[in-house]
């Protein structure tokens, strides 16, 4: 039987307690230019009491929302002045707030409001953190987290100029920064920064626009991508995007013994307390190669040059009926065209902040970097995140640049090749986030050809379970970046990181016994999880079965390792790929330290610095007899802050001298699950079946490595697989 905690009341309390906390750390960081004074009134009350404000307190009030903002809570609510209001009802040809409804009151209302606390510095934080070859060009990104419709809203710098008195009371005018929000409303600097006791209120210029676009029908405004969008018509992968925004048939009540929204699923097991999705959205991601791009540097002027170009990347199939240029042909997805486009596109919806995470990765060491399959069948794509400081697979990239299939290893030199550059922005006056995705820029094509099989995926790829399902990411179920520290429990609705339970069906392409739980452990920054999340397994009835889709690679042998954290409450688990079972069932549990070192081959800390000549020889034996076993330690670049949890609220601030390495720590272990040949023309499966998962002992899956031979074969002429 499922067990529930009706948690109402004390909900109440915690709120009361988090937003005292909430107050006092955000306070101070405040920059001296942005301080506040302390009002102790409401959202509700400021929408009230400001006259200027009227129209949308109105609005606000036929939403039925201001009951809402009189709660605690840490709201940053965007607010049109009154001319606002009236300008964005004259672009609607409408006369009042009579003629609309209450359903388009909650649409404005919801569209203006986000619920997390954002004061200027830290819209100014988030900007700072992006990267432009040309220091002219404007520079857009998203805020962390969604509005209270789960859209995230663009946020772009505007200087200005201000009279200010100086020291002897004169007036001089100064620069200053004010911000425009989704290309539409610009933040009143004067009133900025206006607290209230439960969030903030930033009065704007214009009304932050209410939309219900999809994403093709947002495309095909912009003249600068017209080729490219019309490939995604001819092939038929816009009429998915068009279409599918939410999944109407799920049930959020299906974990529910009593039909309550604020039900808790409760699973026995530690940081037990799980919401249960209230919706099941979808999402996708366009990486568009522009008309610019597609001119200048492949002589592309329309979609048939496109098409040509596909040719030379995909010549299987050449003289087969789907290879041609007519209609039918082009909607196939063997055809090179469409093969070509839909490899641009991904079925998840991956704004900037959340396209990679820092959380857990040591960026002296390592850059961040995810594989995510796209809309081209069996197939995959890799994104990487320069870091900020130098580590030696940056090579001549710029800093905080997102690229597409970029290769650089130094010790692996005819492997580089530079890839696409994502730009964190489109063109000025462009929208381009939809209801159910977004879309990028890049500067290059993206293919999954020859070349890009030989030298991209010619190195080990490590898989944060987050990035394999679209679920988590399309509903927001990721703690926003820079959230990942604190400790609020679970079940409180402010807690930045939440852990989520899926029903049967709720993630696709994944089976999921009925009486097996499968749950996602929030974010936090000093959990023993890669990534900072992790994927559990566990029952009621002492047993569990999943199966669900591998991310594709090329044809070649690899080995498939998981990555996990042993511990005395873990279970016993038999692994399958593609059905076949692989070797002994896994003992997950660690009781005693000692008989684990032994059991995985005597396990031996790898540390920071250099080695001397015979440390360095007494670990490499270490390590051949963990090889030998199909153990690995855990990955040196994943790391935890030293002093534990909320020590570290900055991810980038993640160094070796204030951290700890999963390689340091004998249960935090990569164990080979598979070795033999994957064929790139096959949807591979991974199974995992309990075998003894008394009292609800868990599994976790935390990350999982999928590795060529060329990497972690000792038989071959390239340099030795890394600690890393």
């Amino acid at each position: 039987m499922k067990t529930f905690q009706k948690y109402t009341h004390f909900v109440a309390v915690l709120a009361l307690v988090a937003v005292a906390f909430v107050q006092t750390a955000c306070s101070d960081d405040i920059a001296d230019d942005d301080i506040y004074t302390f009002k102790d009134e409401m959202l509700s009350d400021w929408l009230r009491s400001h006259s200027d404000f009227s129209e949308f307190a109105a609005i606000v009030q036929k939403a039925g929302k201001m009951d809402l903002f009189s709660t605690y809570g840490t709201y940053t609510c965007f607010a049109p002045t009154n001319a606002a209001v009236k300008e964005y009802f004259e672009s609607i040809g409408v006369k009042s707030i009579d003629e609309l409804t209450p359903e388009d009151c909650d649409t404005i209302v919801c569209t203006s409001v986000i619920d997390q606390r954002y004061f200027t510095t830290e819209l100014g934080e988030a900007l700072s953190q992006l990267n432009s070859e040309d220091e002219s060009e404007s520079k857009t990104t998203f805020l962390s987290s969604p509005n209270l419709l789960g859209r995230y809203l663009s946020i772009e710098a505007l200087p200005i100029q201000v009279t200010q008195k100086n020291a002897d009371g004169i007036d001089e005018e100064i620069e200053a920064t004010t911000y425009i929000i989704n290309r539409a409303g610009t933040l009143i600097y004067e009133m900025r920064n206006d607290s209230v006791q439960n969030g903030v209120v930033h009065p704007v210029s214009a009304m932050i626009p209410p939309s219900s676009q999809t994403l093709p029908i947002l495309m095909l405004e912009d003249p600068n991508v017209s080729i490219f969008y019309n490939c995604l018509e001819l092939t038929g992968l816009n009429s998915e995007m068009r279409s599918r925004i939410k999944d109407a048939s799920y049930d959020p009540y299906y974990w529910r013994d009593e039909k309550k929204l604020e039900g808790l699923y409760y699973t026995g097991a530690q940081e037990d307390y799980c919401y249960v999705p209230q919706e099941r959205r979808y999402g996708y991601t366009v990486f568009c190669v522009t008309n610019e791009v597609l001119a200048k540097e492949y002589s592309i002027t329309d979609w048939e040059g496109l098409y040509d170009y596909a040719c030379t990347i995909y010549p299987e199939g050449q003289g087969q009926s789907y290879y041609g240029k007519d209609p039918e042909a082009l909607k196939d997805p063997r055809n090179p065209l469409y093969r070509l486009v839909a490899y641009h596109v991904l079925n998840r919806k991956l704004t900037p902040s959340y396209i990679t995470t820092d959380c857990s990765i040591c960026h002296s060491l390592m850059n961040s970097i995810e594989w995510y399959s796209t809309m081209s069948p069996l197939t995959t794509l890799k994104v990487e995140k320069i870091a900020t400081i130098y580590n030696k697979f940056r090579g001549d990239a710029n800093p905080n640049t997102l690229y597409i299939n970029r290769m650089y290893d130094p010790q692996r030199p005819k492997l580089k090749t530079r890839g696409a550059i994502v730009s964190t922005s489109i063109a000025s006056g462009l929208q381009q986030e939809a209801v159910n995705g977004i879309y990028y820029y890049i500067d290059r094509i993206i293919d999954y050809g020859q070349e890009t099989k030989d030298k991209v995926f010619n190195t080990r790829m490590r898989m944060d379970l987050f990035s394999i399902f679209p679920e988590p990411i399309n509903n927001n179920q990721r703690a926003a970046p820079g959230k990942t520290w604190g400790n609020l429990p679970t079940e409180d609705p402010n807690a930045d990181a939440k852990n989520y339970i899926y029903p049967p069906g709720y993630l696709d392409n994944v089976e999921l016994a009925e009486d097996g739980d499968f749950f996602l452990q929030g974010c936090r920054n000093y959990f023993w999880s890669y990534e900072g999340d992790e994927f559990n397994l566990r029952s009621d009835n002492d047993s569990y079965d999943i199966t669900f889709n591998l991310p594709s690679v090329p044809s070649g042998k690899y080995q498939i390792r998981l990555g996990f954290t042993a511990m005395a409450r873990r279970g016993i688990a038999q692994f399958y790929i593609d059905g076949i079972p692989q070797g002994t069932p896994l003992d997950m549990r660690q009781t005693n330290e000692n008989i684990f070192k032994q059991r995985i081959g005597g396990w031996q800390e790898i540390p920071d610095g250099t080695l001397t000549a015979a440390r360095k020889e007494q670990l490499d034996q270490v390590k051949k007899d963990m090889h030998n076993l199909g153990w690995y330690h855990g990955p040196r670049s994943f790391r935890m802050p030293n002093n534990g949890q909320g020590s570290l609220k900055n991810d980038l601030e993640l160094r070796e001298g204030n951290s700890y390495a999963a390689a340091q720590r004998a249960n935090i272990v990569r164990k080979v699950i598979f070795e033999g040949q994957l064929e790139e023309d096959k949807q591979h499966t991974m199974r995992i079946r309990s075998v003894m998962a008394i009292g609800g002992a868990e599994l976790m899956i935390d990350y999982i490595e999928i590795v060529p031979n060329s990497v972690y074969s000792v038989d071959n002429d390239d340099a030795a697989e890394d600690d890393l």
